[in-house]
């Protein structure tokens, strides 16, 4: 029940109550551990003629939340008399289930605890097709059209409020922020992260996955970065041999003026020292 304020007198406004029928639909999908329904699945239980009015009525009565063309969340029976916020990340689950997708970015160094920073306000998503960029919740989900094949490796399944969300791993997340700088900001803030984050990931996996499908330019700073850090110049062989199919010259920071110590082997100016 909630109480409007009036210039004559407080009006009691009530909510209208859950039917029986939509009761049950709550409960079968409690039962079930459903995190989520599609409309589809409404018209599979109540039919074709009347699923798109009852899932309708469920959003009003804030039952369902939806997130998507005929894709909601369920707000499970224990909850519908108290205010709960989903997070972005799995409404952006949601959103997805049956795509192949990631979730990345800043937001992945902050689930993954490798910053102290809390990124939370951009959401970005990995997906093999053009999608337009939305609010979602409290964050603005913003996609990053990258090939099928990158899609198959480099993340994990994490359970998030009962859902299955698909996430960069740390390594994963490092070589998309040198392949996609403008995730961190651009200039040489993507740069100064990998740098500090190094030590704390699987090198060998890093190398695996630049070798596979990072940019050129991303073999070259990772190249040389872990050189640096003492790798073994064997355990860098495929990663050399991707940087030998550029004839490009690049700036280890690329917000930083072009001088420096110039880098044969990986054909960077180091100028970010």
């Amino acid at each position: 029940m909630k109480v409007a304020n009036n210039t004559t007198k407080p009006t009691r406004v009530y909510n209208e109550p859950l039917s029986r029928r939509e009761v049950a639909l709550l409960a079968g999908w409690e039962r079930e551990r459903r995190v989520s329904v599609t409309l589809d699945d409404i018209r599979r239980i109540v039919g074709v003629a009347v699923a798109r009015d009852v899932a309708s009525r469920l959003v009003a009565k804030k039952a369902l939340e939806r997130v998507g063309r005929g894709r909601y969340l369920v707000r499970p029976l224990r909850t519908q008399s108290r205010p709960t916020a989903t997070s972005a990340a799995v409404q952006a689950a949601v959103l997805l289930e049956g795509d192949p997708y990631y979730l990345g970015g800043l937001w992945a160094l902050t689930f993954h605890r490798l910053s102290d920073q809390g990124y939370v306000s951009v959401l970005d998503a990995f997906v093999d097709r053009r999608r337009p960029g939305r609010p979602l919740g409290s964050a603005q989900l913003a996609f990053h059209r990258v090939s099928s094949e990158r899609l198959r490796y480099g993340s994990i399944a994490a359970e998030l409020e009962g859902m299955s969300v698909r996430i960069s791993d740390p390594e994963r997340t490092l070589i998309d922020l040198l392949d996609f700088p403008a995730l961190a900001g651009g200039s040489g803030e993507p740069l100064r992260m990998v740098k500090q984050i190094l030590p704390r990931v699987d090198r060998a996996k890093l190398i695996e996955y630049a070798t596979r499908g990072a940019r050129s330019s991303t073999c070259q700073r990772l190249g040389l970065l872990l050189e640096r850090a003492g790798v073994a110049p064997r355990r860098l062989v495929e990663l050399h041999k991707r940087v030998l199919e550029t004839k490009s010259v690049l700036s280890m920071d690329p917000g930083a003026p072009r001088k420096g110590p110039f880098n044969r082997r990986w054909r960077v100016i180091e100028n970010d020292r």
